[in-house]
């Protein structure tokens, strides 16, 4: 079985690292996800991913941002080893309510990865 966690090292950080996937990947968008990939030159061991939402999505509620934030989080760690290693990904939600579950944006995820696997 594989190690289902979402380490320190699969984070991307840096703000010109997220300024090339948007600038360069490739941008799959769904009804509530949009994911940017982009393969990476030297690629490590891992692939490294942001999760981005926006303050005004949310009516500024820092609880319903963190909230989608870890909804995303989890659904990305489900779904992260169907990806080869050596890519950058961003996840940027779109919309969501209170409603909204891991397991659908999971099989959103699911789909763009075996969708971008196939290109």
């Amino acid at each position: 079985m594989q190690k289902q966690s979402f380490t320190i090292k699969e984070h991307l950080k840096k703000n010109s690292a997220i300024k090339k996937v948007f600038d360069k990947g490739i941008a799959f968008k769904r009804k509530l996800v949009n994911v940017y990939l982009l393969k990476r030159e030297r690629p490590l061991g891992t692939n490294r991913a942001a999760f981005l939402l926006r303050k005004g999505l949310y009516n500024k509620s820092a609880v319903t941002r963190n909230r989608f934030r870890r909804i995303l989080r989890e659904a990305y760690r489900k779904t992260k080893h169907i990806l080869p290693p050596g890519y950058d990904i961003i996840l940027l939600v779109k919309n969501g309510t209170m409603k909204t579950t891991s397991t659908v944006i999971e099989q959103e995820l699911r789909n763009v990865f075996k969708e971008s696997i196939e290109k």
